[in-house]
Protein backbone atom coordinates (compact mmCIF):
# COMPACT_ATOMS: atom_id res chain seq x y z
CA UNK A 1 0.00 0.00 0.00
CA UNK A 2 1.40 3.66 -1.00
CA UNK A 3 1.25 6.09 1.72
CA UNK A 4 0.82 9.81 0.73
CA UNK A 5 2.39 12.65 1.96
CA UNK A 6 0.15 14.96 3.48
CA UNK A 7 1.09 18.16 0.87
CA UNK A 8 -0.42 15.98 -2.09
CA UNK A 9 -3.91 16.96 -0.34
CA UNK A 10 -2.94 21.01 -0.56
CA UNK A 11 -1.98 20.51 -4.14
CA UNK A 12 -5.39 18.86 -5.39
CA UNK A 13 -3.72 15.17 -4.88
CA UNK A 14 -0.59 16.10 -7.11
CA UNK A 15 2.55 15.19 -5.24
CA UNK A 16 5.44 17.27 -4.85
CA UNK A 17 8.76 16.84 -6.60
CA UNK A 18 10.25 15.35 -3.09
CA UNK A 19 7.17 13.91 -2.33
CA UNK A 20 8.43 9.57 -3.19
CA UNK A 21 11.94 10.13 -1.33
CA UNK A 22 9.61 11.26 1.87
CA UNK A 23 7.16 8.51 1.09
CA UNK A 24 10.60 6.04 0.78
CA UNK A 25 11.59 7.46 4.24
CA UNK A 26 7.94 6.69 6.54
CA UNK A 27 7.27 3.33 4.92
CA UNK A 28 10.37 2.53 6.06
CA UNK A 29 9.95 3.86 9.26
CA UNK A 30 6.73 2.23 9.87
CA UNK A 31 8.62 -1.39 8.30
CA UNK A 32 11.07 -0.80 10.99
CA UNK A 33 8.07 -0.70 13.62
CA UNK A 34 6.20 -3.54 12.32
CA UNK A 35 9.46 -5.53 12.27
CA UNK A 36 9.37 -4.15 16.23
CA UNK A 37 6.23 -5.00 17.00
CA UNK A 38 6.66 -8.33 15.35
CA UNK A 39 9.82 -9.42 17.33
CA UNK A 40 8.36 -8.51 20.72
CA UNK A 41 5.05 -10.48 20.28
CA UNK A 42 7.33 -13.74 19.20
CA UNK A 43 9.39 -13.21 22.53
CA UNK A 44 6.05 -12.69 24.12
CA UNK A 45 4.99 -16.50 22.73
CA UNK A 46 8.18 -17.55 23.92
CA UNK A 47 7.70 -16.45 27.31
CA UNK A 48 4.49 -17.56 27.27
CA UNK A 49 5.52 -21.62 26.26
CA UNK A 50 8.24 -21.20 29.05
CA UNK A 51 5.53 -20.17 32.12
CA UNK A 52 3.43 -22.85 30.87
CA UNK A 53 6.16 -25.89 30.85
CA UNK A 54 7.36 -24.27 34.33
CA UNK A 55 3.85 -24.92 35.02
CA UNK A 56 4.27 -28.15 34.55
CA UNK A 57 7.27 -29.70 35.38
CA UNK A 58 10.06 -29.69 37.88
CA UNK A 59 12.62 -26.95 37.56
CA UNK A 60 15.02 -29.38 38.83
CA UNK A 61 15.17 -32.48 37.34
CA UNK A 62 13.04 -31.86 34.37
CA UNK A 63 10.05 -34.10 35.37
CA UNK A 64 6.83 -33.80 35.29
CA UNK A 65 5.52 -31.72 38.78
CA UNK A 66 2.66 -33.13 40.75
CA UNK A 67 0.00 -30.69 38.73
CA UNK A 68 0.95 -31.77 35.38
CA UNK A 69 0.82 -35.96 36.94
CA UNK A 70 -2.74 -35.29 38.35
CA UNK A 71 -3.51 -33.43 34.68
CA UNK A 72 -2.05 -36.46 32.72
CA UNK A 73 -2.75 -39.49 34.72
CA UNK A 74 -6.52 -39.77 34.80
CA UNK A 75 -6.78 -40.10 31.26
CA UNK A 76 -4.20 -42.27 30.90
CA UNK A 77 -5.44 -44.92 32.93
CA UNK A 78 -9.10 -44.35 31.15
CA UNK A 79 -7.71 -45.16 28.04
CA UNK A 80 -5.05 -47.89 28.86
CA UNK A 81 -5.33 -50.87 27.28
CA UNK A 82 -2.31 -52.23 28.81
CA UNK A 83 -2.78 -52.78 32.89
CA UNK A 84 -1.24 -49.55 34.09
CA UNK A 85 -0.49 -49.26 37.85
CA UNK A 86 0.56 -46.15 39.90
CA UNK A 87 3.95 -46.19 41.78
CA UNK A 88 5.52 -43.99 44.51
CA UNK A 89 9.39 -43.95 45.41
CA UNK A 90 10.83 -42.24 48.01
CA UNK A 91 14.71 -42.14 48.95
CA UNK A 92 15.67 -43.28 51.93
CA UNK A 93 18.83 -41.61 53.76
CA UNK A 94 18.79 -38.72 51.42
CA UNK A 95 18.79 -35.76 54.14
CA UNK A 96 22.43 -37.27 55.38
CA UNK A 97 24.12 -36.70 51.73
CA UNK A 98 22.24 -33.15 51.80
CA UNK A 99 23.98 -32.42 55.65
CA UNK A 100 27.65 -34.22 54.65
CA UNK A 101 27.94 -33.22 51.15
CA UNK A 102 25.93 -30.17 50.33
CA UNK A 103 22.79 -29.14 48.78
CA UNK A 104 24.34 -29.15 45.44
CA UNK A 105 25.44 -33.36 45.31
CA UNK A 106 21.92 -33.59 46.81
CA UNK A 107 20.32 -31.46 43.93
CA UNK A 108 22.99 -34.13 41.66
CA UNK A 109 21.41 -37.05 43.23
CA UNK A 110 18.27 -36.29 42.89
CA UNK A 111 18.24 -35.62 38.87
CA UNK A 112 20.62 -38.35 38.63
CA UNK A 113 18.34 -40.86 40.42
CA UNK A 114 15.07 -39.15 37.76
CA UNK A 115 17.64 -40.02 34.84
CA UNK A 116 17.22 -43.32 35.93
CA UNK A 117 13.79 -43.38 36.21
CA UNK A 118 13.13 -42.18 32.72
CA UNK A 119 15.83 -44.11 31.15
CA UNK A 120 14.57 -47.52 33.06
CA UNK A 121 10.49 -46.75 32.49
CA UNK A 122 10.85 -45.25 28.69
CA UNK A 123 7.82 -43.30 28.05
CA UNK A 124 5.73 -44.29 31.13
CA UNK A 125 4.56 -40.91 32.79
CA UNK A 126 7.42 -40.29 35.47
CA UNK A 127 6.87 -37.23 38.06
CA UNK A 128 8.59 -35.59 40.94
CA UNK A 129 6.49 -34.90 43.65
CA UNK A 130 8.90 -32.69 45.56
CA UNK A 131 11.90 -33.19 47.87
CA UNK A 132 13.07 -36.73 47.26
CA UNK A 133 9.66 -38.18 46.35
CA UNK A 134 8.77 -39.73 43.00
CA UNK A 135 5.96 -40.91 41.22
CA UNK A 136 5.70 -42.94 37.46
CA UNK A 137 2.57 -44.66 35.58
CA UNK A 138 3.84 -47.53 34.26
CA UNK A 139 1.90 -49.59 31.89
CA UNK A 140 2.19 -53.33 31.09
CA UNK A 141 4.70 -54.04 28.14
CA UNK A 142 2.41 -56.07 26.36
CA UNK A 143 -1.47 -56.24 26.62
CA UNK A 144 -1.10 -60.13 26.80
CA UNK A 145 1.35 -59.69 29.99
CA UNK A 146 1.42 -61.64 33.16
CA UNK A 147 -0.78 -60.44 35.75
CA UNK A 148 2.21 -60.15 38.02
CA UNK A 149 4.09 -57.78 35.06
CA UNK A 150 4.61 -54.90 37.85
CA UNK A 151 7.30 -57.51 40.21
CA UNK A 152 9.55 -56.85 36.95
CA UNK A 153 8.93 -53.08 36.60
CA UNK A 154 9.74 -52.74 40.45
CA UNK A 155 12.76 -55.10 40.11
CA UNK A 156 14.17 -53.28 36.98
CA UNK A 157 13.89 -49.60 38.48
CA UNK A 158 15.35 -51.19 41.59
CA UNK A 159 18.06 -52.24 39.44
CA UNK A 160 18.46 -49.38 37.68
CA UNK A 161 18.65 -46.75 40.99
CA UNK A 162 21.18 -49.28 42.83
CA UNK A 163 24.46 -48.34 41.31
CA UNK A 164 26.94 -45.82 42.69
CA UNK A 165 27.20 -42.48 40.91
CA UNK A 166 29.65 -40.14 41.16
CA UNK A 167 28.50 -36.85 43.12
CA UNK A 168 31.10 -34.57 42.86
CA UNK A 169 34.10 -36.90 43.19
CA UNK A 170 32.07 -39.23 45.75
CA UNK A 171 30.82 -42.61 45.03
CA UNK A 172 27.41 -42.37 46.69
CA UNK A 173 24.39 -44.92 46.27
CA UNK A 174 20.64 -44.47 47.52
CA UNK A 175 18.15 -46.86 48.42
CA UNK A 176 14.61 -46.49 48.23
CA UNK A 177 11.10 -47.30 48.92
CA UNK A 178 8.77 -48.22 46.39
CA UNK A 179 4.95 -48.46 46.48
CA UNK A 180 3.23 -50.12 43.78
CA UNK A 181 -0.72 -50.12 43.12
CA UNK A 182 -2.06 -52.41 40.05
CA UNK A 183 -4.95 -50.09 38.78
CA UNK A 184 -7.08 -53.49 38.06
CA UNK A 185 -9.69 -51.39 36.29
CA UNK A 186 -10.14 -48.47 38.78
CA UNK A 187 -9.65 -44.98 37.09
CA UNK A 188 -9.70 -43.49 40.46
CA UNK A 189 -6.30 -41.72 40.86
CA UNK A 190 -6.89 -40.55 44.52
CA UNK A 191 -7.81 -43.70 45.74
CA UNK A 192 -4.53 -45.22 43.62
CA UNK A 193 -2.32 -42.39 45.35
CA UNK A 194 -3.69 -42.85 48.40
CA UNK A 195 -2.52 -46.98 48.42
CA UNK A 196 0.54 -46.58 46.62
CA UNK A 197 1.90 -44.02 49.11
CA UNK A 198 0.58 -46.48 52.12
CA UNK A 199 2.20 -49.47 50.34
CA UNK A 200 5.38 -47.16 50.43
CA UNK A 201 5.43 -47.05 54.22
CA UNK A 202 5.10 -50.21 54.45
CA UNK A 203 8.50 -50.76 52.24
CA UNK A 204 10.16 -48.17 54.38
CA UNK A 205 8.81 -50.35 57.80
CA UNK A 206 9.93 -53.44 56.15
CA UNK A 207 13.19 -52.31 55.55
CA UNK A 208 13.93 -51.26 58.91
CA UNK A 209 12.61 -54.40 60.66
CA UNK A 210 14.29 -56.89 58.48
CA UNK A 211 17.57 -54.40 58.62
CA UNK A 212 17.76 -54.83 54.71
CA UNK A 213 20.23 -51.82 53.01
CA UNK A 214 18.88 -52.74 49.38
CA UNK A 215 15.44 -50.79 47.89
CA UNK A 216 12.54 -52.31 49.16
CA UNK A 217 9.19 -52.74 47.31
CA UNK A 218 5.54 -53.55 47.93
CA UNK A 219 3.31 -54.32 45.91
CA UNK A 220 -0.70 -53.68 47.13
CA UNK A 221 -3.60 -56.09 45.43
CA UNK A 222 -6.62 -56.97 46.03
CA UNK A 223 -5.08 -60.38 47.06
CA UNK A 224 -2.69 -58.74 49.54
CA UNK A 225 0.64 -57.02 49.49
CA UNK A 226 3.52 -58.61 47.65
CA UNK A 227 7.49 -57.67 49.72
CA UNK A 228 10.15 -58.23 48.10
CA UNK A 229 13.57 -56.68 48.61
CA UNK A 230 16.63 -55.55 45.67
CA UNK A 231 20.22 -55.92 47.51
CA UNK A 232 22.55 -54.52 45.11
CA UNK A 233 26.26 -55.34 45.91
CA UNK A 234 26.80 -52.04 47.49
CA UNK A 235 30.65 -53.09 48.59
CA UNK A 236 32.19 -51.96 44.74
CA UNK A 237 32.62 -48.87 44.06
CA UNK A 238 31.12 -48.61 40.35
CA UNK A 239 27.80 -50.47 39.09
CA UNK A 240 28.26 -54.02 37.87
CA UNK A 241 28.08 -53.29 34.13
CA UNK A 242 29.70 -55.10 31.57
CA UNK A 243 31.58 -52.60 28.98
CA UNK A 244 33.14 -54.88 26.99
CA UNK A 245 31.95 -56.33 23.47
CA UNK A 246 30.38 -60.08 23.85
CA UNK A 247 29.71 -59.56 27.77
CA UNK A 248 26.69 -61.01 29.03
CA UNK A 249 23.80 -58.03 30.59
CA UNK A 250 20.43 -57.45 30.97
CA UNK A 251 18.78 -54.53 29.60
CA UNK A 252 16.52 -52.95 32.09
CA UNK A 253 14.09 -50.95 29.77
CA UNK A 254 10.27 -50.18 29.78
CA UNK A 255 9.76 -51.69 33.16
CA UNK A 256 10.40 -55.10 30.89
CA UNK A 257 14.30 -56.83 31.57
CA UNK A 258 15.79 -58.56 28.36
CA UNK A 259 18.56 -60.73 27.85
CA UNK A 260 21.40 -58.85 25.92
CA UNK A 261 24.27 -58.79 24.63
CA UNK A 262 27.38 -55.71 25.00
CA UNK A 263 28.68 -55.57 20.95
CA UNK A 264 30.69 -52.07 21.84
CA UNK A 265 30.77 -49.36 24.87
CA UNK A 266 32.20 -46.42 26.13
CA UNK A 267 31.80 -45.09 30.06
CA UNK A 268 28.56 -44.08 29.24
CA UNK A 269 26.96 -45.90 27.23
CA UNK A 270 26.84 -49.41 25.46
CA UNK A 271 25.75 -50.70 22.16
CA UNK A 272 23.45 -53.66 23.13
CA UNK A 273 21.96 -56.19 21.30
CA UNK A 274 19.43 -57.45 23.28
CA UNK A 275 15.74 -59.74 22.74
CA UNK A 276 12.54 -58.09 21.67
CA UNK A 277 9.94 -57.61 23.50
CA UNK A 278 7.60 -60.27 22.50
CA UNK A 279 10.84 -63.14 22.29
CA UNK A 280 11.30 -63.23 18.87
CA UNK A 281 14.69 -61.68 17.42
CA UNK A 282 16.79 -58.91 18.70
CA UNK A 283 17.48 -55.60 17.91
CA UNK A 284 20.57 -53.07 18.64
CA UNK A 285 20.21 -49.85 20.54
CA UNK A 286 22.33 -47.85 22.94
CA UNK A 287 21.82 -48.37 26.06
CA UNK A 288 22.96 -45.97 29.67
CA UNK A 289 25.07 -48.23 31.54
CA UNK A 290 22.63 -47.24 34.76
CA UNK A 291 20.02 -49.71 32.72
CA UNK A 292 22.51 -52.28 32.43
CA UNK A 293 23.33 -55.24 35.00
CA UNK A 294 25.12 -58.43 34.35
CA UNK A 295 23.85 -61.83 33.41
CA UNK A 296 24.30 -64.89 34.90
CA UNK A 297 22.07 -66.74 32.96
CA UNK A 298 22.60 -68.23 29.83
CA UNK A 299 20.52 -67.52 26.30
CA UNK A 300 21.70 -69.76 23.86
CA UNK A 301 21.18 -67.82 20.95
CA UNK A 302 22.54 -64.70 22.45
CA UNK A 303 25.58 -66.33 23.69
CA UNK A 304 26.31 -68.42 20.78
CA UNK A 305 26.13 -65.26 18.04
CA UNK A 306 27.90 -63.11 20.43
CA UNK A 307 30.82 -66.03 20.82
CA UNK A 308 31.04 -67.17 16.60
Amino acid sequence: MRILDPAAADMGGVLPDDAEPRTGAEAARLQARIDQLAAHVQLLEQERASLRWMAGHDELTGLANRRLFHALAPELLRGDDCSPAVLILDLNGFKPINDTYGHDAGDEVLCAVAARMTACLGDHLVARFGGDEFAALPRAPRADAPETWWHEVAGSLSAAIAPPMDVKGHALSVTASIGVVPAEGSADLLDLLRRADQAMFSAKRHASTTGKAGITWVVATGNGDHVETYEPDLTTPAPAVACRPGDPVWVHRNGARRAGVVEGACEWAALVRYRCPNGAGTMVDTIPTSCLTVRAEADPYLDRRAAG
